[in-house]
């Protein structure tokens, strides 16, 4: 059964909802106004690429991303902004970014004409006229991704899993997973270069169970260090190995240590699973109760994020 959870309420406000867009089940949105902003929402298998963020040196999903807009809209100028980076190997099922333009096009047109300029790997599923000052990062509430980890071996998921031959304990892993539920310090947690800012992080709901022949974990948070859910997976996986006791991640969120890195689980069963901006869309998902809400499909219909 899943792991009772900490459940915070933020106070729902007047909202609206995005309107259906091209690629969202409904018809298609007018072009957006001059120095237009779009919501984007994509999906992405993050093996061939280095990541989310734009490198000079390297192929990203953000620069792959970008030059596919730029060339659509015959805008060298177009900037496209995502909620957070995602590790090198990393997968997406409903990743959130802004793309801001000199140039409009209708949504529908827009999406078509940078799919077909998108390798296989990345598609984008939906778009939608955005607030002026709309900002896919800044705005965020809350992030939450899904680690996939099977218990057999198998020949078609090998890139989306990570494939553990060791019998489970997961009730041993929920135990081991309760204490980081709140606002922790994951400096033990975090690659070096993330040591020099502030590496407290609010962990909103944190989840371990059983599906068939996976086990599945389901963190919601308000942001993400780099390698963090990687090895926070990679421990609990020591843990249900019965090779870790389950106080042993509560110890590593009060002192430093190069436990975790010694652990850091494969990037191939990380999928980023969906960004967060209504509070009320928040709580709804961190106060669900009983079963955890459904994995995804990979053909389930893109749901546009709720803005303020």
């Amino acid at each position: 059964a899943p792991l009772p959870m900490a459940r915070p309420r933020p106070a729902p406000s007047a909202s609206r909802r995005l309107s259906p867009t091209a690629g969202a089940g409904g018809r298609s949105e007018p072009a957006a106004g001059p120095g237009s902003r779009w919501l984007l929402l994509l999906e992405y298998d993050g093996s061939r690429y280095s990541g989310w963020q734009k490198q000079a040196d390297a192929r990203t999903i953000q620069g792959t991303l970008q030059a596919a807009a730029a060339a659509a809209l015959a805008d060298p100028q177009a900037e496209i902004q995502g909620n957070g980076r995602t590790d090198a190997g990393v997968h997406a099922l409903a990743y959130v970014a802004h793309l801001a333009a000199a140039r409009s096009l209708p949504a529908a047109v827009l999406r078509q004409e940078i799919n077909d300029r998108l390798p296989q790997d990345i598609v984008l599923l939906a778009v939608a006229p955005a607030p002026a000052r709309f900002h896919a990062r800044h705005d965020c509430l809350a992030r939450a991704y899904l680690y996939r980890i099977a218990r057999r071996r198998t020949a078609f998921g090998k890139r989306y899993v990570w494939w553990v031959r060791d019998h489970l304990d997961v009730a041993a892993m929920a135990a081991a997973a309760a204490p980081c539920l709140g606002m922790h310090d994951w400096a033990a947690f975090a690659d070096t270069p993330e040591l020099r800012k502030s590496t407290e992080v609010l962990v909103q709901r944190l989840d371990v169970w059983e599906r068939e022949d996976e086990i599945l974990v389901r963190v919601v948070a308000s942001h993400f260090l780099w390698k963090m859910v990687r090895r926070l997976v990679g421990l609990l996986v020591e843990v249900g190995r019965h090779r870790l006791p389950p106080p042993a991640l509560a110890d590593l969120l009060r002192q430093p240590s190069d436990l975790p890195a010694r652990f850091t689980a494969p990037p191939s069963g990380l999928f980023f699973e969906r960004a967060f901006y209504h509070p009320g869309e928040l709580a709804a998902f961190l106060d669900a109760s009983g079963p955890r809400p459904p994995v995804p499909s990979f053909l389930a219909p893109p749901v546009l994020p709720r803005l303020p």
